[in-house]
């Protein structure tokens, strides 16, 4: 009987120990989300064809920051005015980095430039904004920036739970160490800060290594870029915006839902507001960046290309005005 009763012992203990649980014992924290971690490993395993153990082992590693969450709500874009934010971006020393920066790697700029029709001045400038040129990648863990804001963000857990889980599925497919990759407090990654879902489908290995280097090779960050660009609706040889000039009695109209905000407006609307100007053809919007001061552009297709990358109307324009200003490529004193 004993014999017995020490074979069921050995045969249950075995059963249990194959069982993957949903949540470590040493990472209680994550009880509370044991409901969302489960979805998410679900994604993975059965969509995705995950290792379940793999699953678990780098969900089970998530540490929450509040950090993260306190940087979401006080970003730069929601609190500053325009003539602070351009200050942040449009300086001396930024743009002869990009003047210098693009002339060191002028070679492989103008080969991308002329494989997919960006041009050279705006890859370096999304450079020049999201990461100082390559110098600043970010020093977050990306695993627990995305961990926090999937499950802990108010209003956009549902982006960031699939940014996680294409985060998972793209340590696993490539081997890299989920533990040692670390970007914006966003999850963002590499030089030109891509999240996971951009990484892995618009992400390009130009040089067909094995594998999409956006940290450290040229080629393929240059590449990446441009793709995105192209994939998202960039128009070839056409303007990103222009300045207007509106009628006086129009320019309190425009300013009246408000400004940072950026508007479509129609042909014949243009025309009725603005001071006699030859108009390109194709989509046009108001981009509207202070009200106090007046300012504004007339922004087409390729702005709204940028503001993909990131939704942010200043964001757009400092990156359309330093591309602008590495094109003219005169160092600033």
């Amino acid at each position: 009987m004993i014999q017995n009763l020490l074979k069921n012992f050995i045969l249950l203990f075995f059963i249990f120990s194959l069982a993957e649980p949903v949540l470590s014992n040493n990472n209680p924290v994550l009880a509370k989300y044991s409901k969302e971690i489960k979805e998410i490993k679900s994604i993975l395993i059965n969509k995705y064809n995950v290792d379940h153990k793999y699953a678990s082992e780098v969900l089970n590693s998530i540490k929450f920051r509040q950090k993260t969450l306190d940087s979401m709500s006080n970003a730069v874009e929601r609190k500053a005015t325009w003539e602070r934010y351009r200050s942040i971006f449009i300086t001396k020393s930024r743009v002869n980095a990009g003047i210098k920066y693009h002339k060191k790697n002028h070679k492989i700029l103008k080969e991308i430039e002329n494989k997919y029709g960006i041009p050279s001045e705006v890859i370096v400038a999304f450079l020049g904004v999201e990461t100082n040129y390559g110098k600043g990648t970010g020093k977050v863990k990306v695993l627990d920036s995305l961990g926090t804001l999937a499950l802990k963000h108010p209003r956009r857990s549902k982006f960031f739970k699939a940014q996680l889980i294409y985060f998972i599925l793209l340590t696993y497919d490539n081997n890299l160490n989920y533990q040692n990759l670390y970007g914006s407090y966003a999850g963002a990654m590499g030089a030109p800060q891509f999240m996971p879902e951009s990484y892995i489908k618009l992400g390009v290995d130009y040089n067909k290594d094995g594998k999409v280097d956006l940290w450290n090779d040229k080629y393929d960050i240059y590449a990446s870029i441009a793709n995105y660009l192209i994939r998202k609706g960039w128009q070839k040889s056409r303007n990103i915006y222009s300045n207007i000039k509106i009628k006086g009695s129009y320019e309190d109209e425009i300013f009246k839902n408000g400004d940072v905000k950026t508007v479509p407006i129609t042909d014949s609307k243009l025309k009725k507001i603005i001071i006699k100007k030859e108009l390109e053809a194709g989509k046009k919007y108001l981009i509207l960046l202070s009200k106090k001061n007046k300012k504004y552009k007339l922004g087409y297709k390729n702005f709204k290309v940028i503001m993909s990358y990131n939704p942010s109307t200043f964001y757009a324009m400092v990156v359309s005005q330093l591309s602008e200003r590495i094109a003219e490529e005169n160092e600033i004193f």
